[in-house]
């Protein structure tokens, strides 16, 4: 235990790391300057896996945790809920309600718009329960809203931000993390 185990595999031009973490607390870091580390994948959804400290990194290839929320993502145990009707909404307009998200999704079973805890207003995403025609263009006022599977069905081991995961967020969160589709890994 306490090992950071290395598994390097070809994969056409490019050499990838996959990362087996048991015991962060005591982590050894390898060297790993003899290999060519080539990201030709820019979002974590194109590689098909999640991993807090290649989110953390700006190009994928950091090896020391640089926060605490990283630490807590591996130690953490999170069982996604299993509903395959849950859908995220992205770029929504700060104006639009839930009521208006009801009238644009009509077959919607359950709709949460997420919001401030503090002033209450949108933050702009919201995630919806229930069957949407995906090949349809969904607008409110003009604006086209993002609508893409939970990420938590798309990409294996994957953490909320709750656990010290996630994708997104802003310098001044302290917890900027990359693979996103809005901040994808830098080449």
């Amino acid at each position: 235990g306490g090992r950071l185990k290395l598994r390097i595999e070809q994969d056409s031009s490019a050499q990838l790391i996959y990362y087996e973490r048991n015991d962060i607390s005591s982590l050894l870091i390898p060297k790993v300057s003899n290999y060519l580390i080539i990201m030709h994948k820019s979002t974590c959804f194109q590689w098909e896996f999640y991993d807090p400290q290649m989110s953390g990194s700006i190009d994928g290839t950091d090896l020391i945790p640089h926060d605490k929320a990283i630490i807590r993502a591996y130690k953490s145990k999170y069982k996604p809920r299993y509903n395959c009707s849950s859908l995220f909404i992205g770029h929504i307009p700060p104006l639009c309600t839930e009521n208006n998200l009801a009238e644009i999704f009509p077959n919607a079973i359950r709709i949460n718009l997420i919001r401030d805890i503090i002033t209450r207003e949108s933050k702009g995403y919201a995630f919806l329960d229930g069957y949407i025609d995906r090949k349809k263009e969904y607008k409110f006022h003009g604006h086209l809203l993002l609508i893409e599977d939970v990420a938590s069905k798309k990409v294996f081991g994957w953490k909320p931000r709750r656990f010290g995961g996630g994708l997104g967020g802003n310098k001044q969160s302290g917890q900027l993390r990359f693979g996103g589709s809005q901040k994808p890994f830098k080449k």
